[in-house]
């Protein structure tokens, strides 16, 4: 089945539900915006050769598999709970948060009164959890933990515990300091998750769709890099006595750039430089004699390392 795909177009599955407004951010920011409405397919005026379907993000895996879409994005979390991990190939990974920079976690929690302390301790007892396959999986695959109940949870997964329905819960979390702030205690870490870009194996044989999805992914990448720390574009006029010295302690992409100015015995120097950097260079570049340091936002960077071979 075609599934309504046209030729010569890459077909992008995009979540919905928590993960849906940070994909479609990232997508603007990586320059293919897309004009938001009740439709369920989107494009891009500036990449034309992408069409986006709104899919269900636990859905995604399956979609992706069955050629639906060529690739897709959704948490990790969900291509395993769907156990799709060895049907689809993974492009690239993210972090979309903001608070850690850390992948977020599949926590096994209950409530003190329980007295559960251990995943041992779950033995004969029901986790509530909206992913069954995956906590069943981990339970058994670390602890050797196979006798457990599993109440397939739909949400609000943390109340099952409070309203006597079961005796531990799983939810993801990046620091836990919700779940410890509502009275629960964490038990152990199941499993690392974080948003992934993957597509099905015909599409990645296909020359012209695996560009795209790279294309993709390096925006996203470099968007991502910008907002983790920022970087700027640093001018500065450098003597020509220090310029080795200078060079030596600047970090740049490549090299430096150097330029030659109207005044005897100086040149001009620019090099990309992270915030933290700068903020530790420009009193030593001083000390040098250097002067007229300009540090100008650069929204994003793109470099070599960013493509995969």
């Amino acid at each position: 089945m075609d599934y309504g795909k046209k030729d010569n177009l890459l077909y992008v599955g995009i979540p919905s539900g928590s993960l849906n407004e940070q994909v479609i951010r990232l997508l603007e920011k990586s320059g293919r915006p897309l004009k938001k409405g009740r439709m369920y397919e989107l494009t891009s005026p500036y990449d034309k050769d992408l069409v986006f379907r709104i899919l269900d993000r636990k859905e995604m895996p399956q979609k992706v598999a069955k050629g639906i879409v060529d690739c897709g994005i959704t948490g990790k979390d969900y291509i395993f709970e769907a156990q799709m991990e060895e049907k689809v190939e993974v492009i690239g990974d993210f972090i979309f948060s903001k608070v850690t920079n850390q992948p977020s976690r599949l926590v096994l929690a209950t409530r003190p009164e329980t007295g559960i302390k251990a995943p041992e301790d779950c033995v004969g007892h029901t986790i509530a959890t909206e992913l069954p396959n995956l906590t069943q999986r981990r339970m058994k695959e670390l602890f050797g933990i196979e006798d457990i109940n599993i109440l397939h949870s739909q949400g609000k997964t943390e109340a099952k515990v409070f309203m006597g329905e079961s005796d531990a819960f799983t939810d993801i979390t990046e620091t836990g300091a919700t779940l410890k702030a509502n009275g629960n205690i964490i038990v152990a870490e199941l499993f690392q998750s974080n948003p992934q870009l993957f597509c099905n194996p015909q599409a990645a044989k296909d020359k012209f769709k695996l560009e795209k999805m790279e294309d993709i992914r390096v925006g996203i990448d470099a968007v991502l890099a910008a907002e983790k720390e920022p970087v700027y574009m640093v001018f500065m006029d450098v003597p020509k006595a220090v310029a080795d010295q200078v060079e030596a302690i600047i970090p740049a992409v490549v090299a430096p750039t150097v330029s030659p100015v109207e005044k005897e015995g100086w040149i001009s120097l620019s090099a990309v430089i992270k915030e933290s950097e700068i903020n530790i260079l420009a009193p030593r570049l001083l000390r040098l004699g250097v002067d007229g340091i300009v540090p100008i936002p650069v929204p994003k960077i793109f470099s070599q390392d960013m493509i995969k071979k």
